[in-house]
């Protein structure tokens, strides 16, 4: 969790929500706390399309990325993708109420 902390605290990090619509419904991060923010719906087995997202919206490779969803389990396959793209600052922030930290 100091990881994710650290990483947040950076004003180029990036984080992405790979939580479905219906999820994002219940709570939403960026609308909270005014974050950089990428949405990108994933499975556990599937995140197809995160490359040309990340492409488009994370230029820098070396800025911190923070992953979550709604438990921790999905946001490991987007964590992986990023690092064999090259990304070197990708932690997977468990999920949505594990990210409680940002209210205090």
């Amino acid at each position: 969790k100091d990881d994710v902390r650290k990483a947040a605290a950076d004003p180029n990090a990036t984080w992405v929500d790979v939580r479905t619509e219906e999820e994002i419904a219940q709570g939403c991060l960026h609308k909270l706390y005014d974050l950089p923010f990428v949405h990108h719906s994933c499975t556990v087995d599937s995140c197809e399309g995160l490359e040309e997202k990340a492409k488009a919206h994370m230029q820098d490779k070396d800025a911190p990325v923070i992953i979550f969803c709604r438990s921790g389990r999905r946001a490991t396959k987007p964590v992986q993708i990023l690092k064999d793209l090259g990304y070197t600052n990708v932690l997977n922030a468990g999920g949505f109420s594990d990210i409680d930290f940002l209210s205090k």
